[in-house]
């Protein structure tokens, strides 16, 4: 074993030792875990539903009246953790129970995806003294290197309470003036990528915690930053299957993929008109039909300047990608914003602008992955 794979089993050994205050096991979502998700489904209101289907950041360290309320009543059904909300392990650990424990409180005790991002390297949300240094994916160089970090992480997450990743990131390196994704992809060979990301994968669920693989169908070809700028990429669609889908279509073969997250990107192949995010043919007839894929669809923050620039505003924003296909919407800043389309999308749902049965299939999806991986998680925390 080389000098760093000690390191990385050390630091693996002694989290996993750490102790657990969780006070919600799976105990604490018993009923849920339990029910049958179509009749979960016919009980809950038009605004719980909305609930299951976002997923919001916060300001600080702690949650207000607003936020506590929301999850009490069902009406958010998932919280993301970002650097701003993170001072210690204990602070995180104590936030993460909070919130489990809101989410108890509600219809069904449905439990929360409670979501980050902690690829490694520069893309880390979670920060505090005395956590291990994570490593981009890029310097990886070997799947057992691939392995003994992944699991690190995965202990990390379990250790403070949060079950959902928005990683591993999937893009092939095309391009090398690609800055946005840089070191963050692990090749510019699409096999080395789906190599690591599938050990990156496995890791995770052996934990219960949900990887969200990115950025659909490709963001490795750009040469901009698409948190800024909705632009397009020409790259030829026997290129993008080739190189850039080859990772997501054998995970998907291998029954391994169940959530990815879409990119603010325009592929001239697929829809000259949409970025990825806001186009049905690349949510629902690229990714769902013709890949086959089953689990959920997960938006960049809806709130990017590149998807509210595309969409004429937040509310625009979010019936675009509703409509596209997409399962769960991240809306990642601003509590204006968010309160706004928790009023506003129940209106858009009863007036029939939206469609309610479009609104449950997303439901169903969002909560048959809770229950497939959250069970696990939640069962682990308990023994801890």
């Amino acid at each position: 074993m080389k000098k760093a794979e000690k390191t990385v089993f050390c630091i693996v050994l002694l989290l996993a030792l750490a102790p657990l205050h969780a006070l919600y096991g799976e105990s604490g979502f018993k009923q849920f875990f339990q029910g049958k998700e179509k009749k979960i489904i016919r009980t809950l209101s038009i605004e719980e539903k909305v609930g299951q289907i976002f997923i919001f950041g916060f300001a600080g360290d702690a949650l207000d009246a607003d936020y506590s309320a929301w999850l009490a009543s069902g009406r958010l059904g998932n919280v993301k953790i970002f650097a701003r909300n993170v001072d210690s392990r204990n602070q995180l650990r104590d936030l993460t129970d909070t919130i489990a424990r809101l989410s108890e409180g509600s219809q069904f005790s449905i439990p929360p995806f409670i979501a980050t991002d902690l690829e490694g390297g520069a893309v880390n949300h979670i920060r505090y003294s005395g956590m291990p240094t994570i490593p981009p994916a890029a310097t990886i160089s070997s799947r057992k290197q691939c392995v003994d970090i992944s699991r690190t992480i995965a202990v990390i997450l379990t250790e403070t309470g949060i079950n959902m990743n928005f990683a591993p990131c999937a893009d092939v390196r095309t391009n090398p003036d690609n800055t946005v994704i840089g070191n963050r992809s692990y090749s510019s060979d699409p096999r080395v990528v789906y190599t690591m990301v599938r050990a990156f994968i496995i890791e995770h669920e052996k934990a219960g915690i949900v990887p969200v693989a990115k950025h659909f169908p490709g963001h490795g070809m750009t040469d901009f930053d698409s948190h800024y700028k909705a632009k397009s990429v020409d790259t030829r669609f026997r290129e993008l299957r080739k190189i850039h889908l080859l990772p997501y279509r054998r995970l998907i073969g291998k029954s391994l993929l169940h959530s990815v997250m879409l990119a603010h990107v325009t592929y001239n192949a697929i829809d000259p008109n949409n970025p990825a995010t806001f186009s049905p043919l690349v949510v629902d007839q690229l990714l769902r039909k013709k890949m086959h894929f089953r689990g959920i669809t997960v938006t960049d923050d809806l709130e990017m300047e590149s998807s509210e620039r595309y969409a004429g505003g937040i509310e625009q924003a979010f019936i675009r990608a509703f409509e596209a296909g997409n399962d769960l919407f991240l809306v990642a800043h601003s509590k204006r914003k968010q309160a706004l389309l928790l009023r506003r999308v129940p209106e858009l749902l009863r007036s029939g602008v939206l469609s309610e049965d479009e609104l449950d299939r997303k439901v169903l999806r969002v909560l048959r992955t809770k229950k497939k991986s959250l069970r696990r998680f939640y069962a682990i925390q308990a023994r801890g």
